[in-house]
C-alpha cells in the first residue's frame, strides 16, 4: 500500500518497484491532528513527510531566529507533496514549519536513513534528487507568490 503512495508523491515519482521496495521498507503511516505540527522551523531534521491525506501550511518566520517572531504561510501542501527535506539534505534545522490545518495522515521517513540508501544507490538517488531540486523549485516559486501579498504588497514588474 505504501509503494502506491510513494510512487504518486512528488519526491519518487518515476522510481521503479523494485527501487520503492527499501524506500516503503523505511516508511510508516502517521496521523496528525488539526493544528498539529510536523515539525517546527529551526528544529533538529528528523524525518521527511509524504502528505497522503488533509492539507499542511508551510509557515516562514520574518524573524533572523527561526521559528520566532511574525510567521507567514508561503506554501500550503497536499497529497501527494512532500515537506520536511531538510531532513535528508544534512541540514542543521528545518527552515520552516509544517502545520496541519486538516487533520493529516502522511509517511514519514527518518532523513539519515533514505539519505544514506540514496548514497549507496546512486542512479537512484540521482532521480530523487532531481525530483528535490523540483520540489524545493516549486517551493520557492510559490513563496515569490505569497509572501508580497501576505506582506500586503503587490509585486511590480521591473
Amino acid at each position: 500500500m505504501l509503494k502506491e503512495l510513494l510512487v504518486s508523491s512528488d519526491l519518487f515519482n518515476g522510481l521503479s518497484d523494485a527501487s520503492l521496495t527499501p524506500i516503503e521498507q523505511m516508511a510508516r503511516l502517521e496521523d496528525h491532528e488539526k493544528r498539529s505540527y510536523l515539525f517546527v522551523e529551526g528544529g533538529e531534521p528528523h524525518d521527511l513527510f509524504i502528505i497522503v491525506e488533509g492539507k499542511v501550511e508551510m509557515d516562514l518566520s520574518l524573524s533572523p531566529t527561526p521559528g520566532t517572531g511574525y510567521q507567514i504561510a508561503v506554501d500550503t501542501l497536499g497529497k501527494g507533496q512532500t515537506c520536511g527535506w531538510s531532513s535528508v539534505l544534512e541540514s542543521h534545522v528545518y527552515t520552516m514549519t509544517a502545520k496541519c490545518i486538516e487533520p493529516v495522515k502522511a509517511i514519514a521517513i527518518n532523513g539519515a536513513q533514505l539519505r544514506s540508501f540514496l548514497d549507496q544507490n546512486p542512479s537512484i538517488g540521482y532521480r530523487v534528487m532531481q525530483n528535490m531540486a523540483w520540489v524545493v523549485t516549486s517551493r520557492l516559486r510559490n513563496m515569490k507568490i505569497r509572501l508580497p501579498l501576505a506582506l500586503g504588497r503587490e509585486s511590480k514588474p521591473r
